[in-house]
């Protein structure tokens, strides 16, 4: 995405979640977290589809179209605003 900044981590977590298909996610995830400012430099090589939106309006979607995520995003984006509403404490 051509962006550069400094990140520092903010949480780690281990989750087991099942899957359709008898398939299993069993993952240790660092989050970390970043401020940048400037636009985005998209290499359509490597990303086909982005999309820039406000964390208020990821909050409704998340809410009103939960299908539309992956259970790794959604745990993440749960601790992420915890951890945003506390002020990134």
């Amino acid at each position: 995405m051509g962006i550069s900044c400094e990140v520092r981590e903010i949480f780690n977590f281990v989750y087991k979640e099942r899957l359709d298909n008898d398939l299993t996610e069993h993952e240790f995830d660092y989050v970390f977290i970043g401020i940048y400012n400037g636009a985005p430099v998209i290499n359509t090589d490597e990303v086909a589809e982005w999309k820039l939106i406000s964390f208020d309006s990821l909050n409704r979607d998340v809410v009103e179209n939960p299908a539309n995520y992956t259970t790794w995003f959604k745990k993440i984006y749960q601790k992420v605003n915890i951890y945003l509403n506390n002020d990134g404490e």
